[in-house]
């Protein structure tokens, strides 16, 4: 019974099953190398993470990487959709943006400039405010990992092609 779980991992392994949102980088190219924004930043860190689960590493200095992601901006805003009987604003949509591109580590384009943008909308009646701040917190933190993974599923896509 206890090597049960083992096996089915095996099989799952085996048999090409990747967790959601897993990313496979090529093995000379899992060293990325982070532009445009400090590693400390939250967005970076949430890319370490990724890459650290795909057996990769996030770096600032692009000589010891097989990509180069740049940063061009990262934005996120916070809009009133609806409005209640008094006027008061109940209803949010979050949108969080990244704007990036990517390069080989000579320099050719990979992913030419684009955006990664996400929108997400909620409930704030304005009688719970300290849950509502958090749970608006926890939103955008959800959004910044979304982002980072399609980030790195594009990257993915992009060195796939390009060997």
């Amino acid at each position: 019974m206890r090597l049960m779980p083992l096996l089915i991992a095996l099989l799952l392994t085996g048999c090409g099953f990747h967790l959601r949102g897993a990313v496979e980088l090529p093995p000379d190219k899992r060293v990325v190398a982070l532009q445009g924004i400090g590693l400390d930043d939250p967005f970076a860190r949430d890319l370490a993470m990724l890459l650290d689960l795909a057996g990769g590493r996030l770096t600032g200095d692009p000589a010891q990487a097989g990509s180069v992601v740049i940063i061009h901006g990262i934005d996120q805003r916070r809009q009133v959709v609806s409005l209640d009987e008094h006027g008061k604003a109940i209803e949010f949509e979050l949108i969080y943006q990244v704007r990036f591109e990517a390069r080989t580590a000579d320099g050719k384009p990979l992913l030419p400039l684009q955006s990664i943008t996400l929108r997400r909308i909620y409930l704030n009646t304005q009688l719970q405010a300290i849950g509502k701040a958090e749970e608006e917190s926890l939103i955008r933190e959800e959004m910044r990992r979304e982002a980072a993974r399609t980030l790195l599923r594009r990257l993915q896509r992009a060195l796939e092609h390009a060997d």
